[in-house]
């Protein structure tokens, strides 16, 4: 007996259902394929652009290590020849501390501190400035303005150690002076000898309107009022004009006083000399001020090369942290360890 063959339609149907399912699972592996290339798509573009700043950022740290070691190596030997030891100038807080450390090395050697610096500190400031100038163009975009100023410093600051030195000469000269003040009026008395009739004509010549001033007191508040306004101007004045009176006196010499000798000496000589203390006050203080002011124009500029020098290392650590997306280091204060122009240690970071 037989029952038939099965109705075609049903066999049509199951292989209809079955070729659906199989293109469905064909697209499903397609879509899973396509989401697997684009995810590796998107770490590699990650990582490529990842690995793309940090070696930005190391270039950046590179070039600021290779300018902390130049201006180590350039620049050490120059400082060291300057302060007479072996001087880190990025410790210090001031230009103060750098005339400190100068004038230490001056008494160290007050003869011939002067040519010390001609012959052989200038010649290394010198040298450095033509080997660092070079750095400029090899330097990324963004630490060239920092350099740039360091550069344009350096030559200031021979300027201004060239004057220096050269003032350095007439030193000994001021205090020569300065001394001589001291020695020739200690001698000073109502009798008319060769250091009194010296030192008269010295108050006469440094001190304006001497005839209408009635005694010592007089001359203690003029020196007071117009040597303490501006001590260096006052005594530069004192000696240019008046110094060569109490130089060099001849005590055997007949001395010929001058017409207001016995009038100026009964009202200015007291035994106390006051007035000598005045005059040595003076002199000191405007020793003083001229030291900073014959070594201003070199402190100036060192100023703006120190300021500059910690720019450069500052603006590569900043330009890497920005890069390379990271926090932006914190900035030390003035006279912590580590405030030197050191080479940038820090690598950016891996992601």
């Amino acid at each position: 007996m037989s029952f038939g063959a099965p109705p075609g339609g049903g066999m049509d149907e199951y292989q209809r259902l079955m070729g659906e399912r199989n293109a469905a699972a064909k697209r499903k592996r397609m879509l899973y394929g396509l989401i697997a290339i684009a995810g590796v798509g998107a770490v590699g573009y990650y990582v490529m652009t990842n690995r793309k700043k940090n070696e930005a950022a190391q270039k950046i740290l590179d070039a600021g290590g290779q300018f902390a070691e130049r201006d180590k190596m350039d620049m050490g030997a120059f400082w060291t020849c300057l302060m007479g030891t072996d001087t880190d100038v990025g410790m210090f807080q001031g230009a103060d501390q750098i005339q400190q450390r100068v004038e230490s090395a001056y008494f160290t050697q007050q003869k011939t501190y002067s040519e010390h610096l001609t012959t052989e500190c200038i010649p290394k400031l010198e040298g450095a400035r033509g080997s660092l100038s070079g750095l400029v163009t090899e330097m990324p975009e963004a630490l060239r303005p920092p350099l740039e100023k360091y550069v344009a410093a350096l030559p200031k600051m021979q300027e201004g150690l060239e004057s220096y030195a050269e003032k350095l000469k007439s030193r000994g000269t001021v205090k020569d002076v300065d001394q001589s003040i001291q020695d020739v009026g200690a001698a000073f008395t109502p009798d008319p000898t060769a250091e009194s009739v010296a030192f008269e004509k010295f108050l006469v010549c440094a001190i304006p309107g001497l005839d209408k001033m009635k005694d010592v007191q007089s001359i203690l508040e003029y020196i007071a009022k117009d040597c303490k306004k501006d001590p260096v101007p006052f005594m530069t004045k004192v000696r240019t004009d008046c110094g060569n009176l109490v130089q060099n006196i001849d005590k055997d010499a007949k001395p010929v006083p001058s017409k207001t000798f016995k009038a100026n000496a009964k009202k200015f000589y007291e035994e106390d000399q006051r007035q000598l203390r005045a005059w040595s006050d003076c002199g000191r203080w405007s020793r003083k001020g001229k030291k900073v002011l014959d070594l201003e124009a070199f402190l100036t500029a060192a100023g703006d090369y120190i300021e500059a020098r910690g720019e450069v290392v500052k603006t590569a650590r900043e330009e890497a942290a920005r890069i390379t997306g990271q926090p932006l280091p914190q900035e030390k204060k003035k006279g912590e360890a580590g405030e030197a122009a050191e080479a940038p240690a820090a690598k950016p970071a891996k992601k």
